[in-house]
């Protein structure tokens, strides 16, 4: 909310004084951020009032309110006419001042007619971990069961048994420790179990991708967010692992998953979704011109 309402700031004041801005910049003989704040005055408007409506501020600028059923596709630049699957009913427990509603957990999964408990959902959970998520026993998983990772996936259970099997993690990390968590089940969807890892390894038994020697390294993830969604019948439709929820904490950069793993030995996989996020151009020119107009509005707030 409070970066939404930053940029809703920058966007409404880079519109509103894009004279004042450009002379400036001209003055300062800065080009190519020139040309790059010309592109993002030309876009302010619809910007400014699409931040303002995601960040619940209200902008002075008015532009036709975008529908709650569309949403962009991608880098299409196509709106897309989506169904919102989630149709469960809000149950509030306490309304916030600002931010909407504390929900009332109990009320929303008793209200869901699930035929199986939230309790026995968590068991269910905590079962199929027992079983390494079902690797050690896949009659657990549904016939459309799918795996999901922020860069794997979805997989079927053949190609996800398939790419399990072929790791061999365990021989290389003896103490391999997931150390599962917070079990939940979904108010919201039904079925579905969330919990968080905080994986803990050291690669002091077999040697990764050809190597003789571990590295004898100890890698420590950032907490992550994991999942099941199990069917009515109790057989898993879904697992979804590896997103981490705080990038600051670990020691591998705030990668999460198998990607994070090899990362930490030092090891990291040759391309950039195997390595620790970075912020692009884009937005490194768009944070300087923020930077920027933030200097010259303090500046004219000192003025007055």
């Amino acid at each position: 909310l409070a970066c939404g309402l930053y940029c809703c700031k920058v966007f409404t004041y880079i519109c509103n004084h894009k004279a004042l801005i450009l002379s400036k910049l001209t003055a300062m003989n800065m080009k190519h951020l020139k040309l790059s704040l010309v592109t993002l005055v030309t876009t302010a408007p619809t910007v400014s009032a699409f931040v303002a409506q995601a960040a619940g501020c209200q902008s002075t600028i008015k532009t036709p309110p975008l529908s709650a059923s569309t949403r962009l596709a991608s880098t299409t630049d196509k709106l897309q006419e989506t169904t919102e699957s989630n149709s469960a009913v809000t149950i509030a427990e306490l309304q916030c001042e600002s931010g909407g509603s504390i929900l009332d957990e109990a009320a929303m999964l008793a209200a869901q007619n699930f035929p199986i408990s939230p309790e026995d959902l968590i068991s269910k959970a905590k079962s199929a971990l027992v079983k390494d998520s079902g690797v050690l026993e896949p009659s657990l998983w549904a016939d459309n069961f799918e795996f999901c990772a922020p860069y794997v996936g979805p997989l079927s259970k053949e190609k996800f048994l398939e790419a399990a099997n072929g790791f061999q993690i365990y021989d290389s990390f003896p103490d391999f420790d997931n150390r599962y968590f917070n079990f939940n089940a979904d108010p919201i969807e039904p079925g579905r179990v969330w919990f968080m890892t905080r994986l803990r390894a050291t690669n002091d038994g077999a040697g990764l991708f050809g190597k003789k020697e571990p590295s004898n390294k100890t890698v420590i993830l950032p907490p992550q967010m994991y999942s099941f969604l199990f069917t009515e019948q109790g057989l898993i439709r879904e697992l979804t692992v590896g997103y981490p929820v705080d990038r600051r904490q670990g020691n591998t950069g705030g990668l999460g998953g198998m990607f994070g793993v090899f990362y930490g030995v030092g090891q990291a996989l040759p391309f950039p979704e195997g390595k620790p996020y970075q912020l692009s151009r884009r937005f490194r020119l768009v944070n300087k011109i923020g930077d920027f107009v933030g200097k010259l509005t303090n500046k004219k707030d000192k003025e007055n």
